[in-house]
């Protein structure tokens, strides 16, 4: 087996991670391929030091998953897919996804009333437009639609012992996924 890449790239991941989960198989199918990618737990009081080390010397931060050529700073910050994680395993430079410029303002959940609902849109559509370097970005109202149907399916299943039980398992689910239970 012939090393793919002349530097050892590092892997931060810390337990509990949803992203890191999908991050794993990937650096494990390349670590098989050749590539020499130390994986790094940042629950060990090292692993963190190092992680804080190599962030100081680029002037980046980034929490999990994060990977990271220790010599030259090329980064992969977050999940971006097998693909990216590849190239960057080959050298290529990986570029940051466009951000936006603030965050968006948060949906009237608690009272959707009409008055609302016209204020979140004005608040939302300047965000937009403000935010034009995005790309798929909703309108706000597909963001209305989809919100009224969830809620039309919730009251929906609320209704119901076998809604109720099916969203108790759900919650469930969703909560061992996070605390990382299988």
């Amino acid at each position: 087996m012939t090393i793919k890449n002349k530097s050892t790239l590092y892997y931060f991941y810390s337990t509990g991670c949803a992203f890191c989960k999908q991050v794993e198989p990937v650096v494990e199918k390349l670590n098989k391929e050749g590539y020499g990618i130390l994986k790094l737990d940042l629950s060990e009081p090292d692993n963190d030091g190092l992680k804080r080390e190599i962030e100081n010397k680029y002037n980046l931060r980034c929490g999990t998953p994060w990977l990271v050529n220790p010599d030259s700073g090329n980064n992969i910050c977050g999940w971006r897919g097998e693909d990216i994680i590849r190239k960057w395993a080959d050298g290529e430079t990986i570029v940051e996804p466009p951000k936006p410029k603030s965050q968006a303002p948060p949906f009237p959940v608690e009272n959707p009333n009409n008055d609302n609902l016209k204020i979140w849109t004005k608040k939302y559509d300047e965000w937009k437009k403000e935010n034009n370097h995005l790309t798929n970005l909703q309108d706000a109202e597909q963001i209305i639609d989809r919100f009224k149907k969830q809620k039309e399916a919730n009251d929906q299943r609320k209704n119901s012992l076998d809604g109720r039980l099916s969203m108790i398992e759900n919650n469930l689910n969703r909560l061992m996924s996070h605390l990382g239970v299988k």
